[in-house]
């Protein structure tokens, strides 16, 4: 069975309940919407996979490790299992790619104390997709 897994500088991330792997398309110059027609223009870059990773309620001592781990500009060998088959990689093999993190990690903590809220944080990688033909 597919178990969501997350190492970064080889400790694997805690809390994590679910990971959902996605491609982001990325426009370039000239990028929005056209005025007269609503359609989309701009240069088309390529496909960067992101990674949505959706967390529990953690204690106070995985919270801060989360943070420590994660809110980086750049997590270089992030390593990740895939959720199906890819190439010559099998379902809940680890894959390793470089990503940023554009955003703080935010959460509450719980009224009893010593826990917080799930949240969600999401990566994107550095570098493009291959292209399918």
């Amino acid at each position: 069975m597919y178990k969501a897994k997350l190492i970064i500088n080889n400790t694997e991330v805690p809390g994590l309940i679910e990971m959902i792997p996605g491609p982001e398309p990325l426009f370039g110059e000239g990028t929005g919407r056209n005025a007269m027609d609503g359609h989309y223009s701009g240069t088309f870059v390529g496909y960067f996979t992101t990674l949505e990773l959706r967390f529990g309620i953690v204690s106070d001592s995985e919270y801060n490790l989360i943070k420590q781990l994660l809110e980086h500009p750049f997590l270089e060998g992030v390593q990740f299992s895939l959720e199906k088959d890819m190439g010559f990689y099998k379902q809940g093999d680890l894959y390793s790619e470089d990503f940023y993190n554009g955003q703080a990690i935010k959460s509450s903590p719980l009224a009893c104390g010593g826990y917080w809220n799930p949240f969600s944080v999401i990566l994107t990688a550095i570098d493009r997709r291959e292209q399918l033909s």
